[in-house]
C-alpha cells in the first residue's frame, strides 16, 4: 500500500516519526515560509504543488497535516477525485491554538470540521486535541503521542566547553510561538549565574525576537543548530528548561528531553500533568523568578539525578505504549 506523509512546513519531526513507523513516503513542501502577510501567496502555491505532488505519485492513502488545515483540504480534493483515503493527524487544532476566537478562526474552525468529518480517520499527539476533535464531530479519532528513539549520543565534553565554561548546562529549543515564554527562561537562568543557558530554534522565527532585549551574559541563542550537534547538545546537558502559555500544547521537545533522559523544568499545564505526570519539575507560573526558582532547586545533585530517574522511567513506559498505538494506525491506514 502506498502511502504519502505530506507536510506544509520545512520540517515536521511528529511526522517523519509516523512515516517512518508506518512505511509512508515522506513529503515536506513550503513557499516564502515565515512572515504572515506571505500566506495568501504562500497557501496558493502551495495548493497547486500539492495537487501536483499526488497526481504524480497517486498515492493510495494520504496521510495529511493539520495545521494548516488547507493542507489535508487539498488532499481531501485529491481524494475525492480519485476515490483514495485520507487520514489527518492534527499535531494542533488551529482555531484554538493560534486563531483565538474571532472571524479568522470560525472559518477556520469550519474548515477543520469538514476536513476531520470527511477523512477516514484523524490523530492526534494527546488526549486533549482528541476530545476538542470528537467535539467537532470528526470520524474515527485515534490518540497516537509523539514518540523520540533514544538518544545514542555521550556526554561531550569538549562541544560543552565551544558554548560555556560554566559548570551547569541548561537547554531549551523552541519553534518561535508567541506564546512560548522564551524572555521569563532567558530572565529566570538569568538569575542564576553558575547555569548557562543555550537556546536554539530557527532563526526566521527567533532572531529578531531575542535580538531586540540584551540577553543575560549566561543566556546565548544558538540559531538552528545541525541534527548531529544538536543531539549530541541534549546528550551534553544537565537540565532543559521549557516554558510556555500554549493552550493544550504537548511540545515535542519535552520527548527529545526524555528520550536524553534529561531533568526538566516545565510551565504547569493539564495536559502536561496527564501525560508526564510527575517526572517534570512545574513552575508555579511562567514568571522569571518562578523560573529561577526551579533552576536553583535543579543544581542540587540529588534532586537533579531523582528527575533523571523520573523521566527515564517514564519513556521506558511510553515506549512499551508505542507499539499498540502504531498497531491501531496501521489499521486505520490499511482499511
Amino acid at each position: 500500500m502506498k502511502i504519502l506523509c505530506l507536510v506544509w512546513g520545512p520540517f515536521g519531526f511528529r511526522a517523519d516519526e509516523l512515516a517512518d513507523a508506518v512505511g509512508a513516503d515522506r513529503v515536506s513542501i513550503t513557499f516564502l515560509y515565515g512572515p504572515r502577510y506571505f500566506a495568501p501567496i504562500r497557501y496558493v502555491a502551495l495548493f497547486f504543488k500539492t495537487l501536483l505532488i499526488l497526481f504524480q505519485r497517486m498515492p493510495e492513502v494520504v496521510y495529511a497535516q493539520n495545521p494548516p488545515v488547507f493542507c489535508p483540504l487539498t488532499c481531501l480534493l485529491y481524494c475525492s477525485l480519485t476515490g483514495k483515503r485520507l487520514v489527518v493527524d492534527h499535531h494542533s487544532i488551529w482555531k484554538i491554538k493560534t486563531l483565538g476566537g474571532g472571524p479568522v478562526s470560525k472559518v477556520i474552525g469550519f474548515l477543520e470540521a469538514v476536513v476531520s468529518r470527511a477523512a477516514d480517520g484523524n490523530t492526534a499527539p494527546h488526549r486533549f486535541w482528541a476530545e476538542r476533535l470528537t467535539e467537532m464531530g470528526a470520524s474515527r479519532v485515534l490518540v497516537i503521542h509523539d514518540f523520540v528513539e533514544r538518544n545514542p549520543n555521550p556526554r561531550d565534553e569538549a562541544l560543552r566547553r565551544r558554548f560555556t565554561d560554566r559548570p551547569v548546562v541548561a537547554v531549551c529549543s523552541h519553534g518561535g510561538h508567541p506564546l512560548e515564554r522564551i524572555e521569563a527562561e532567558a530572565s529566570g537562568v538569568g538569575q542564576v549565574g553558575s547555569v548557562a543557558l543555550l537556546i536554539t530554534g530557527p532563526r526566521e522565527k527567533l532572531e529578531r525576537r531575542l535580538s531586540e532585549r540584551a540577553l543575560p551574559a549566561n543566556v546565548q541563542y544558538l540559531g538552528f543548530l545541525p541534527r548531529q550537534t544538536y543531539e549530541s547538545l541534549k546528550a551534553s546537558a544537565d537540565m532543559a528548561v521549557n516554558i510556555t502559555d500554549e493552550p493544550f500544547t504537548l511540545s515535542h521537545v519535552l520527548l527529545e528531553y526524555a528520550a536524553s533522559s534529561l531533568p526538566v523544568v516545565s510551565s504547569r499545564q493539564e495536559v502536561l500533568e496527564d501525560f508526564f505526570g510527575d517526572a517534570l519539575l512545574y513552575t508555579a507560573s511562567s514568571d522569571s523568578d518562578e523560573v529561577a526558582s526551579k533552576v536553583r532547586m535543579m543544581l542540587d545533585d540529588d534532586v537533579r539525578a531523582e528527575y533523571r530517574r523520573r523521566i527515564a522511567g517514564w519513556y521506558e513506559g511510553l515506549t512499551s505504549r508505542r507499539q499498540a498505538e502504531l498497531r491501531e494506525l496501521r489499521s486505520i491506514l490499511s482499511r
